[in-house]
């Protein structure tokens, strides 16, 4: 499911942006990226975890915080009846790592333990 993700950075200046930029686009499932400097805002489109990109930032020393996440508003709506994965990016030791994430099903009856 392609969400749009807006995160408050702090950054004073272009090559703030740049490294922004740089740490989060390395991230599976960013469709696009862009960066308002003067209210200091970062908007993420793509299949990716708001926690997980500001774990990434913050790790980077980067003060960040979710202001905002919801679904992207587009001109034509996909009905797909198909339940999505997921998948954050953590970068530990050797390599990546994946840990799938699961949304809840919609005919689930109480308590589904996977």
């Amino acid at each position: 499911m392609v969400q749009e993700i807006k995160i408050k950075v702090n950054m004073h200046s272009a090559k703030c942006r740049k490294n922004v930029m740089k740490i989060v686009t390395k991230l599976s499932g960013v469709n696009q990226v862009s960066v308002d400097l003067p209210k200091e805002m970062l908007v993420v489109i793509g299949d990716v975890d708001p926690v997980c990109v500001t774990t990434c930032l913050r790790k980077k020393r980067w003060f960040a915080e979710i202001v905002s996440v919801g679904p992207k508003k587009d001109k034509e709506k996909d009905d797909n009846n198909t339940i999505p994965i997921m998948y954050c990016n953590a970068p530990y030791g050797y390599g990546y790592r994946y840990y799938p994430v699961y949304p809840p099903s919609r005919q689930a009856e109480g308590c589904i333990i996977l």
